[in-house]
This record gives structure tokens, sequence and C-alpha cells, in this order.
């Protein structure tokens, strides 16, 4: 009896030790991803905006993401790629498994990337019983034509995107949960092209490299290059009147300079921050902290959101834009797998005007921070903790 007992008291260390090894590498991915190229936007990419981006299309909000994603589920014929950080089992989510389900049914090969680390914010339901639909045989897991890959070893990837038929796809910051999709301010891309779409698996999904030929810039964080922060700092770099940033999570220090750096050549800075974030909020603070106590203040202007925004967009001098999955954030920027869109239209683009009205709108909306925050020791060792594990 003692040595049965001894037997599982071994196996349980093993378990954990396996675990909390699982939990460092997705945490901190301590071998990094690629390298941080010097450069990711062409020189021609601030020289000359494109002139025909109607088959790029901004989705605000979850109810139009949805709508418009379901309505491209619809048609679907062949095959559906999805990867996804976040999975609730709450409506949205499984009724989103109810309709690849019976795509599968049809003859459509569904595949369903979900990121293990993605899995910690659906704790709270998984102890009431809920798992993730893609955990799941009553949901997606061991369904005919359903390939499901969750590996805990893998690089954390916070991005989420749909591939559908080869011909569409649509990314950004939207996960599959109630709240993304009803309640919080959010923004996601749609690529109606074929050459576009099949240009972006390429990228994302077998690591090569962007086509030249195509009218915009699709920026992604893998183990070929981690490109994302320094297309940030070339596009802030670039700026020739105004930097506008809206998101959800903002700590990195090299975009940070980047915009004092902006402020101080005369560049209007204009930051929008959720006034009560999910999580994050004593590391926006300090942020937003040195941001005003910088010595070009007077070119910054912070303003917080009333409700949650999980954006992750920015525009500059009106024609600039980037829309996408990435925080600003050092694990967003150097450690996990993302994918974020950087785009040089003609101000009057749809795209690129409804982004400029939308984040107007949100300032609007929004109450400007005077002066800085008072953080305690406690604020500013849980700001240093935000920073660096989320």
């Amino acid at each position: 009896m003692m040595r049965v007992s001894r037997r599982i008291c071994n196996i349980s260390l093993v378990l954990i030790l396996v675990i909390a090894i699982a939990a460092f590498i997705q945490i901190f991915n301590p071998l990094g991803l690629g390298p941080e190229p010097d450069k990711v936007l062409p020189d021609n990419f601030f020289e000359k905006p494109a002139k025909d981006l109607s088959r790029l299309e901004l989705l605000v909000d979850g109810e139009e993401a949805v709508e418009r994603i379901r309505q491209e589920l619809l048609r679907a014929e062949s095959s559906v790629y999805m990867q996804m950080f976040i999975w609730k089992d709450d409506n949205i989510g499984r009724r989103l498994a109810t309709n690849l389900k019976s795509l599968a049914d049809k003859g459509v090969k569904v595949t369903i990337s979900k990121d293990a680390l993605g899995s910690f914010f659906e704790l709270a339901d998984m102890i009431k019983g809920k798992p993730s639909p893609v955990y799941t045989n009553e949901g997606l897991k061991g369904h005919k034509n359903i390939d499901v890959q969750t590996d805990i070893f893998a690089d954390n990837d916070h991005s989420k995107y749909v591939i559908v038929d080869s011909r569409v796809v649509a990314f950004g910051g939207m996960n599959v949960a109630d709240e993304y999709h009803l309640d919080w301010h959010d923004y996601m891309v749609l690529i109606r092209d074929n050459g576009w779409t099949e240009a972006f698996e390429g990228r994302v999904l077998n690591e090569e490299s962007w086509p030249e030929s195509i009218p915009f810039v699709v920026a992604v964080n893998d183990r070929k290059a981690t490109e994302i922060r320094t297309a940030y700092v070339q596009m802030i770099d670039n700026a020739r009147e105004r930097v506008i940033i809206e998101h959800a999570y903002f700590s990195d220090d090299r975009i940070i300079e980047a915009l004092k750096r902006a402020s101080e050549r005369g560049i209007g800075v204009d930051i929008v921050l959720p006034e009560e974030p999910d999580t994050h909020g004593y590391a926006n603070m300090v942020t937003m902290n040195r941001l005003l106590e910088s010595g070009s203040k007077e070119n910054i202007r912070i303003w917080l959101y009333p409700r949650m925004s999980h954006a992750k967009v920015a525009l500059v001098d009106g024609d600039i834009a980037t829309v996408g999955s990435a925080n600003l954030t050092p694990r967003s920027m150097i450690t996990t797998r993302e994918v974020t869109l950087f785009v040089h239209g003609l101000p009057d683009a749809r795209f690129i005007s409804r982004l400029r009205k939308q984040l107007e709108s949100d300032i609007d909306e929004s109450e400007q921070v005077i002066v800085p925050f008072k953080l305690g020791l406690t604020d500013r060792i849980r700001a240093l903790a935000g920073k660096y594990l989320w």
C-alpha cells in the first residue's frame, strides 16, 4: 500500500513539474521568437498611399464582426482554419461550435488551433463545469472533419483569425466570448481577396515573406521574425502631424520612447485607454504618468474611454493605420505570436476614413487625464508585475 502511495506521489510530482515547465515556457518563452529586424515597413510604404483598398474592410465591435464572419462561414465550401486565444463556453462560444459542426457535417474541413495559455481565462467557467467547446466531445473535439490542435509546449499564440476557403480572412483583437462580442469595444479586419488571403496564409501558417506587391503589410511575430514593434516604431517615427493610439494594455518602453520623440518634434499624440481595463490597469497608469511627466507633455493628450476597450489600433496623420492582435506590452511585442496589419491609404478610402471617424468618436466619449496618478509602492509593484506577466 505504501509503495502505491509513493508511486502516486511521484507521478503527481512529475505532473506538477511538467505543468510548471509548460507554464514557464508559455508565459516567458525563454527561447524567444525570431529576431527583431531593423525595418519592416519599406520606405515606399510612407511615400505612396495605396490606391485601392476596397477589398479591405474594418469591423467595429462584436455584433458587426460576428455577423460578417458568420456570413462568410455560411459560404464555406472546402475549408475553415481558425486560430483563437480564448474560446469560452457561453452563448457565442456554443453557437460558433454548432455552426462549425454543421459545416463539418457538410464535408468542410475545419481546423481549430487553440492557444493553451488562453485557457487560463476560462478557468472560472471550467470550475463551474463549463469547459471550452474546443476541448469537449459535446463541442468540437473528436467531431468528424474537425481537427483540434492544442499544444501546451507550443509558442504562446495570442493572435485571432479565421480563414475561409483561402479566399477571405478576418483577424484582429476579438476572442470567442460574450464580453468581446456584446460588451467590449474592439476592432477586426476583413480581407476579401484570394491573392491577399493566400499571402496571409503563407505568412502566418508557413512563415513565408510578405509579398511586396500587396498594398499593405501584415506584420507577424513568429519564429522567423518579431516584426510588430519595429513596424510600430517606424510608423511613429515617420509621423508628420498626429498620432492616435487606442489600446487596452500599454507598457512597452520602446513604444513609449517613440511617442516621446514624436511629441518633441511637435507631433500631436493622443492616447486612448480604457478607464477600467480587465487587467494591466496599474501598468497603464505608470505609462500614462511617464507620458504626462515627459518634457514634451504639451503635445501629449491622454484619454480614458468610459467602458472596456480591447482595441489594438492606431492612426498616423489620418492615413496610416494599424489594426491587429498585438498589445503594446513587452510580452506581445517580443515573446508572443501576433498578427497586425499596417496600411497607408488615401484619406477618403473607406477603411481609413472609418477608422479615423471611429477614433475621433472614441476620443469625444472619453475624459482627458490632466494630472498623473498617485501611485504607492504596492501599486508600482502591481504595475511591474502586470507589465511583464501580461
